[in-house]
């Protein structure tokens, strides 16, 4: 094999290599940001029986509120991340939505991120370096949803 040959089939196989290494940290980033989200969810299948206060779904959807389920399950209007595996929740509030997702920084460090997003308007978001921080944002936030 010439030499030309042999540069471009290692130049093909470093690429191959590095797509390889690419996707592995990838699928590590979406393991360890869904496992420090594991608490969220498991709060939030605690709560998805409890009763939504009727001004609060008069206040999200004001033309059919009546028409909806009035358990928390029904402020569930996404998750976020993987579908697999996800890392977060995009929830209703009355005025837009509140999202709680772990997100990972470009050192390795995970960030839990709330974010109230208004409808029109800027976004306000909180980012928290430790999980009980970023876990008491989402009680305040169900305690001012939810009849408890």
């Amino acid at each position: 094999m010439s030499d030309t040959l042999q540069r471009i089939k290692a130049r093909k196989e470093a690429a191959v290599a590095t797509r390889q290494t690419a996707a592995e940290r990838r699928a590590e980033s979406v393991r360890r940001r869904a496992q420090a989200a594991a608490p969220l969810f498991a709060a939030l299948k605690d709560v998805e029986g409890e009763l939504v206060k009727v001004t609060v779904l008069r206040q999200i959807w004001p033309e059919d509120f009546h028409a909806r389920d009035d358990q928390a399950r029904v402020l569930v209007e996404a998750f976020t991340g993987d579908p697999a595996q996800p890392c977060g929740v995009r929830l209703h509030v009355p005025g837009g939505h509140k999202r709680f997702e772990v997100e990972e920084l470009d050192d390795g460090t995970l960030s839990y991120v709330v974010a109230r997003e208004t409808l029109g308007g800027r976004p306000h978001v909180a980012s928290y370096t430790h999980q009980e921080q970023w876990l008491d944002a989402f009680y305040e936030a169900m305690a001012s949803l939810l009849e408890i």
